[in-house]
């Protein structure tokens, strides 16, 4: 007997290790540490970029997503887009997620529900602007549409 894999309706949630970010520019400098990514530019803020593998999914209801960072200080703030994007690189929606601004410590970052593509090659990803000795330990997406 041949049994099929049928598509799942179960939300899909990826956790994902703050190793997995990387600097924008080659002249920025950061660390990977203990599973985290850390900021250890002494010229300010740096970009961060975190991947996010994506199911294809059968409709339009966009993922939701956290961030585990830390702040030490609250001179300047940790600011973090999650952005889904189409397979040509057009922007289908964006939505910032929160700031860590007058905060400190370990935070937790929430982003909205992203407007999702439908097409083989649309795709998520996380920038973040990061001072200086700022981490991110982890993120996490969490997909309620039909995936396969």
């Amino acid at each position: 007997m041949l049994c099929a894999a049928l598509p799942s309706f179960a939300t899909d949630t990826k956790d994902y290790a703050g190793v997995n970010c990387t600097a924008a520019g080659s002249s920025n400098t950061f660390s990977l540490l203990s599973n985290y990514f850390l900021n250890t530019t002494t010229g300010g803020a740096i970009r961060a970029i975190c991947p996010v593998v994506r199911d294809r999914v059968s409709a339009s209801n966009g993922p939701t997503a956290t961030m585990r960072v830390h702040d030490p200080t609250s001179a300047d703030g940790i600011s973090c887009n999650f952005t889904s994007l189409s397979g040509n690189g057009t922007s289908i929606h964006a939505t910032f997620g929160d700031t860590t601004a007058a905060q400190t410590g370990d935070i937790t970052l929430s982003f909205s529900a992203l407007t999702s593509g439908t097409a083989a090659r649309d795709h998520y990803f996380f920038t973040c602007l990061m001072p200086q000795n700022t981490r991110i330990y982890s993120y996490r997406v969490v997909e309620n549409d039909q995936t396969d």
